[in-house]
């Protein structure tokens, strides 16, 4: 079919990275206060050449700030320089650091607790999400660590909340996640934060930090920072050398590519982690059950070379009162040769002993399932990703991993006080290989997503009354990183043109379309065709953080004559649980939790997530026991 291009604008070109200037390491002591030098002695001499080259920026200025580098780069020690200057200028300041996932805000809190929290003798709180609670942990904190999400729930009121106001400095950790699934929702707490800001006239420093970015230039104007104070090193630029091999294998069928590349694994660990002198290997996996597969493979493969126990690096005496703390039966027999594994499933004491042998190398390889990237806090002097796809239930197909998981992994390959360098081995599809050699070696585009999801963040700020007409609504607008990026690459947000009417038409329209569709909720009332109004159900939604189309179910569904058959259906059937996960032949089980269950679902269609949420709710005010994974799905919908 021939393609049209008469209408087609191309984005705009990116600007070259920032250069990484050949200068001179600044010792420790730059911070020129001896208590402050105290908190860096154990972890470093001197600040790397990133550090280095932004110190006076962060620790001198109170300019907003945007780095983007390589992971493995010491940004949170960037972070940490922002925050040292601030309690330098305020005792007494507030600064609230953001990160994307709870994992990630759970190691930064070990991290910061001890440092700022012991040694300096600040607050250091992390939020709960609940409401209450946080409000308390708030108003006490001086460092607040939170996921964008529950930052969100408390800064909507930020009118009324002196302490959401008070905040002196907001630092923004890994901003690419901004054009990931749960991207709006960064975008607008970051958004918000600069808007209160301006409103109140009152000095805010935002922080930007991030994996290199093609279009930094755009996230740097969107946070106000100044092009001088906009840094976005090469992918390169690494302060540790990374070598990294990328592998094809022409296999389509992924049970049939996992067990073709269950070798290579083996091979790489080998070639990679040394024999002479062993250095520690950690492998991804797809899923959870492959974690055990491949540790099983990798000593079988020992055992064909008449070495077992060729990855235990201590004494096995040494190793066994460490073995009998885990309560998982196959880790305890993988370990004692010198392979763990890791998954969602493990519990957290086993995690504990594992990461800590590996760590202190007496065993040599670590298993690891994909999502265990953000979970785990060792590191390796190589990583090997065996395979870049998983099952995704909702779409019912493999899908690739998104691009930030890759990096997350492979800035895993980094012991930065030990080893001189460090190596990565990608195994994937044959016709990927292309795809990673162009996005793992250059900066990420990124785009934004809130033109998709902007209901929800619409109807709360129109409660809180910071919209309240349509004018204020495109204003609103004007904020977000989706307007930078509209006018820089028009055609992916349906732009016909640049210009100034262009844009002013199509943000109107989605403003229009937007409120059209609150008001046909009930959520709110749309006055004159311009000014707007909540309604009780939208003021419900936007209390308790529910999606505009679920408390119009709410509205429209529940009577008082609801039985609890209904109650069930009704709440399982919430936008929410769109997106809870479905894996591969799970309808069996769920098929026989069907017959366990008080109020049987006739005719089921077991691919539905709402109707897993529906027998998993059931489940639980049964007390069925449920398989791990079940389990976790299980406590993933009851916090909901």
């Amino acid at each position: 079919l021939p393609v049209s291009f008469r209408h087609l604008i191309l984005p705009e070109k990116y600007p070259t990275p920032t250069e990484l200037l050949d200068l001179q390491p600044l010792p420790v002591s730059a911070l020129n206060n001896t208590d402050l030098k105290e908190l860096y002695t154990d972890e470093i001499k001197s600040f790397n050449p990133i550090q280095t080259q932004v110190f006076r920026v962060f620790y001198e200025n109170k300019d907003n700030v945007f780095v983007g580098a390589p992971h493995g780069s010491g940004k949170t020690i960037c972070a940490e320089l922002a925050i040292l200057q601030l309690f330098k200028k305020n005792p007494n300041g507030k600064c609230v650091y953001i990160a994307p996932l709870e994992p990630l805000c759970d190691i930064v809190y070990e991290k910061w607790e001890l440092k700022f929290g012991k040694k300096m003798g600040k607050c250091v709180v992390i939020l709960t999400g609940e409401t209450a609670v946080d409000l308390k942990l708030l108003a006490k904190g001086q460092v607040i660590i939170s996921t964008p999400e529950k930052w969100d729930v408390l800064s909507r009121r930020w009118k009324q909340r002196k302490h959401v106001q008070n905040v002196g400095l907001y630092i923004a950790d890994d901003l690419h996640f901004v054009g990931g699934e749960n991207g709006p929702v960064y975008e607008v707490t970051c958004s918000r934060m600069r808007f209160m800001s301006t409103q109140l006239d009152t000095p805010l420093r935002i922080i930007g930090l991030s994996v290199p970015l093609s279009n930094a230039k755009d996230v740097g104007q969107w946070l106000g920072c100044s092009s001088q104070n906009t840094f976005n090193f090469h992918p390169n630029v690494r302060p540790m050398p990374l070598e990294v091999h990328i592998l094809g294998f022409n296999i389509t069928h992924t049970a049939s590519r996992l067990d073709a590349m269950a070798k290579q694994v083996y091979l790489s660990v080998l070639k990679h982690g040394g024999i002479l002198r062993p250095k520690p290997m950690l492998v991804f996996v797809p899923t959870r059950k492959q974690t055990k597969v491949t540790a099983v493979d990798l000593l079988a493969f020992a055992a064909a070379d008449a070495q077992p126990k060729r990855f235990l690096l201590v004494e096995a005496t040494e190793l066994q009162p460490f073995i009998e703390l885990i309560n998982d039966e196959t880790l305890k027999e993988t370990l004692s040769c010198g392979v763990g594994y890791l998954h969602e499933g493990i519990s957290e004491n086993d995690r504990r002993t594992v990461e800590r042998l590996f760590d202190v190398c007496a065993i040599q390889v670590l298993v690891a399932s994909r999502s265990m990237c953000y979970i785990l806090r060792t590191h390796a002097h190589g990583v090997v990703i065996m395979d870049t796809q998983y099952y995704s239930g909702r779409n019912h197909t493999y899908e690739d991993y998104p691009i930030y998981d890759i990096l997350q992994m492979i800035g895993k390959a980094n012991r930065s006080n030990i080893d001189e360098d460090a190596k990565c081995v990608l195994l994937c599809q044959n016709s990927k290989k292309a795809f990673y050699k162009k996005f793992l070696f250059e900066p990420l585009p990124i785009e934004s997503h809130l033109d998709h999801c902007l209901h929800d963040h619409f109807n709360a700020e129109v409660v809180t009354k910071t919209i309240e007409n349509k004018q204020e609504a495109i204003d609103y607008l004007t904020w977000t990183f989706l307007y930078r990026r509209m006018t820089q690459n028009p055609n992916y947000y349906n732009l016909q043109g640049v210009s100034h009417r262009h844009l002013s038409d199509h943000l109107s329209e989605l403003v229009e379309d937007t409120l059209n569709d609150l008001e046909q909720s009930k959520c709110l009332a749309i006055i004159n065709d311009m000014d707007v109004q909540p309604l009780n159900l939208g003021i419900i939604a936007a209390y308790y953080s529910i999606h505009y189309t679920t408390i119009e179910l709410f509205s429209m569904s529940l009577t008082s004559k609801t039985k609890i058959r209904g109650f069930l259906e009704i709440i399982s059937n919430a936008a929410e649980f769109a997106n809870i996960p479905l894996r591969q032949k799970e309808d069996v089980v769920l098929s026989q939790l069907n017959e366990k269950i008080p109020n049987k679902i006739p005719n089921a269609k077991f691919s539905d997530p709402h109707v897993k949420t529906n027998l998993l709710i059931q489940a639980h005010l049964s007390r069925i026991h449920l398989p791990a994974e079940l389990q976790s799905d299980s406590d993933e919908i009851i916090l909901k």
